[in-house]
């Protein structure tokens, strides 16, 4: 897995975690401002809400895990499409003519991961099953996450018009936004930079550079997100 995999990981457990904060701070907020009054209709807590808050919360959270499935997808056929240096980095295979060995007996392999090839005049090493199993799995985790997503979504459209609850709603699309414009603006400028030394340096050396199949797939992933959550957040910001 490349290392910009754990970065996303830690930023969606950081944002469920804003999110389940930034509900309870809410409720009790709102039992707080409602002890007292009146006029206001005390919040109630009940089932129906329990579980339209474990519908939100898992929508996020296999919307999100969506999106690392469908980067490993993207990466692994992008891989058959445009080569493999595109998606994945790769390392020479070592040279024995070359490496001192204190032991003649000893044997060094050319790849300790994988099999070579050529590149150029360069001789790299790739394990031609690393890409088969990203294949997949992300196929895997894409579709399954989807349809838990629009399986939740379905039952949460269902609630909604029978009864609403807006200040849900406006938690999930906020915290949504957040994480997926944090993703974006971390992630664009990295795959631009990923993808121009690729064309730059794949004609003269592939270790050179990280392959960009990972930031690209992450970009197309994550980008058409960001402007729904945005265009969302922006309607609700008028509806106020």
């Amino acid at each position: 897995m490349d290392s910009i995999f754990p970065i996303i990981i830690m930023l969606l457990f950081a944002t469920a975690a804003v999110l389940v904060v930034g509900g309870v701070i809410y409720l009790v907020t709102q039992l707080v401002k409602n002890k007292d009054s009146k006029d206001t209709k005390p919040l109630n807590i009940t089932v129906k809400m329990l579980f339209k808050i474990y519908l939100y919360v898992i929508s996020f959270i296999s919307l999100a895990v969506s999106v690392i499935g469908g980067t490993m997808l993207l990466k692994a056929g992008a891989s058959y499409a445009f080569g493999i240096s595109f998606s994945y980095t790769l390392y020479s295979a070592s040279d024995a003519s070359t490496d001192v060995v204190k032991d003649p007996d000893v044997v060094i392999p050319d790849c300790y991961e994988g099999n070579t090839m050529t590149f150029g005049d360069k001789v790299v090493c790739f394990d031609e099953d690393t890409r088969k199993q990203e294949l997949i799995t992300g196929a895997t985790f894409f579709v399954s996450m989807m349809m838990i997503f629009g399986l939740h979504q379905f039952a949460l459209n269902r609630l909604e018009k029978k009864s609403k609850t807006p200040w849900l709603k406006k938690i999930y699309t906020f915290v949504s936004l957040i994480l997926y414009s944090i993703v974006g603006v971390i992630i664009i400028p990295t795959a631009i930079y990923q993808l121009a030394t690729h064309l730059l340096y794949r004609v003269n050396d592939v270790t050179l550079y990280d392959a960009p199949g990972t930031t690209i797939g992450i970009l197309i992933m994550t980008l058409p997100l960001w402007i729904f959550f945005l265009v969302k957040t922006t309607k609700m910001k008028d509806e106020d």
